[in-house]
């Protein structure tokens, strides 16, 4: 157990101690956050789904820009050549901004949010849910200072708009800590495990029927996939409480 997960586990034990059977009521609380998330997935082979196709269009990539070369007399380093590449040349990195309006329903100190989200950048847009089922709150001063922690997960498609014909997605372990000022609420969140990218098979497969002949270089090979996992993502976001 690493030392950021026992912290996190103390704090929730100690919560959770602090509630009382008798000031516990039903509740249903309307959320609403606005944050910034920095996106900056890593492929590797053993990425879920779109390990296999960042190896697939690396190949591909790496054959076309070879017989490219050949085709055109380029020596290896010319600036008129075509360089090789690597995994890293296919990760996704991008700034969302991420509208969040959510559901919290149960108790005072413990609750289940439910949110749906819709992220956009200069390129990419993510569009899905997040589920929350620890929701745990410790409130203070007759409820007009709430801090709060809450732990699980997102699932969201995921797409470019400077292209078409891409299928994609992101999927986000996540815990964050935050409080409630009134109505405002200040939250900084924690991705512990980020996995995602985009996929075009079409893309892929004109990469491998390329002609090196032609005056053009080989497709983009991060038109074809793009993606990759990520851990320790810091995101932050305000909004309010109703």
């Amino acid at each position: 157990m690493t030392l950021s997960t026992r912290g996190f586990l103390v704090a929730v034990a100690a919560v959770i101690s602090v509630a009382e059977p008798g000031a516990v009521h039903a509740e249903t609380r309307g959320v609403f956050r606005v944050g910034v998330e920095p996106l900056a997935l890593e492929p590797s082979p053993d990425t879920p789904w779109v390990g296999g196709y960042v190896d697939d269009a690396v190949t591909a990539y790496n054959v076309a820009s070879a017989s490219y070369n050949r085709a055109h007399g380029y020596a290896a380093g010319s600036t008129m050549a075509s360089a090789p590449i690597d995994r890293s040349a296919l990760g996704l990195r991008a700034t969302l901004v991420t509208f969040a309006p959510g559901l919290e329903l149960g108790g005072e100190h413990a609750m289940l949010r439910f949110e749906a989200l819709l992220g956009v950048s200069d390129h990419v847009r993510a569009l899905g849910i997040g589920v929350y089922p620890i929701d745990l709150a410790l409130p203070l001063r007759n409820r007009t200072i709430t801090p709060y922690l809450v732990a699980g997960g997102t699932a969201r498609w995921l797409d470019r708009t400077t292209t078409d014909g891409e299928i994609g997605g992101l999927v986000t372990l996540r815990a964050a800590a935050g409080v409630r000022i009134g109505h405002v609420v200040v939250e900084l969140g924690y991705g512990m495990y980020v996995v995602g990218g985009v996929y075009d098979g079409g893309q892929l497969r004109s990469m491998s029927s390329y002609n090196p002949a032609g005056a053009a270089p080989p497709p983009a090979p991060d038109r074809a996939v793009a993606g990759g996992q990520q851990s320790g993502l810091v995101d932050v976001s305000v909004g309010f409480a109703m």
